[in-house]
């Protein structure tokens, strides 16, 4: 399904100058009147009545009926941007996380969407990324290491691109095993709220700040990953992820 708006003026406004506009979303509200979600010339999401605007392609094959995500209501959304990124009743389609906007990138390559610089920069940028994550991890490190004050043993987590497993030599009692990369998720997850904690009070911190890391770290990978790894040395236990030909690292250490 595609829409025009009727109204340059209308369509300045809303920085919405293309000729037409795939909605991703359409959905009836409480006064039984359509409304439809798309993607603005800078990628953000907006919402228009029918007043606004002309169906120029009334097409809904690509879309699937959910009226559980509109309590009740007619609701029907794309249904591979709902496979990329999932929605829950009652929440607004929201691009504006790094996570977000960086899982739907697919839905934009698919439909041929024009990709602008301020979504460039940001969401296919791994450096950006990558330094999101490197900042994140040096905000917390105060949080992991204070359970160890007044000892002579401390922990810490690293994140880096780093070398194909096919290179990595190992010396006696270090190891390299590959993981079911099904559960790349849930292995990640526990991996990181393993060593990302301070005590039982602070729990609930605790797992913001994992969720957080976990969302920042998975955020670079658009496409599938291809398979995940534990690599351990006596100093280093390092969770190792195959992507596009590339190799991401979250290596937690130890030093005293």
């Amino acid at each position: 399904m595609k829409i025009r708006f009727k109204d340059k003026e209308v369509a300045r406004s809303v920085n919405a100058l293309q000729n037409e506009y795939k909605v991703v979303a359409k959905e009836k509200d409480r006064q039984g009147e359509y409304v439809y979600t798309y993607f603005n010339d800078e990628l953000h999401v907006m919402k228009t009545s029918g007043d606004h605007i002309e169906i120029t392609d009334d097409d809904m094959s690509d879309m699937i009926q959910r009226n559980d995500l509109g309590f009740g209501n007619e609701f029907y959304i794309n249904e591979f941007f709902i496979q990329l990124l999932p929605v829950n009743n009652g929440h607004l389609i929201n691009i504006s996380h790094i996570w977000s906007a960086s899982k739907v990138f697919r839905y934009f390559e698919k439909y041929n969407y024009q990709i602008p610089d301020s979504y460039r920069d940001k969401a296919l940028n791994e450096n950006y990324k990558i330094g999101l994550i490197e900042g994140f991890l040096m905000a917390i490190k105060p949080y992991m290491e204070r359970k160890f004050m007044g000892g002579n043993y401390f922990e810490s987590f690293e994140f880096y691109k780093g070398k194909a497993v096919s290179e990595i030599e190992l010396n006696i009692n270090d190891s390299l095993e590959e993981l079911n990369v099904s559960e790349y998720k849930e292995l990640l997850k526990n991996f990181i709220e393993k060593y990302l904690h301070d005590t039982e009070e602070n729990t609930s911190n605790s797992k913001a700040f994992s969720n957080t890391l976990f969302a920042l770290i998975d955020s670079l990978f658009i496409y599938d990953i291809t398979r995940i790894f534990s690599y351990k040395t006596f100093y280093n236990n390092c969770f190792v992820i195959e992507h596009q030909n590339e190799y991401y690292y979250l290596k937690q250490f130890w030093w005293g």
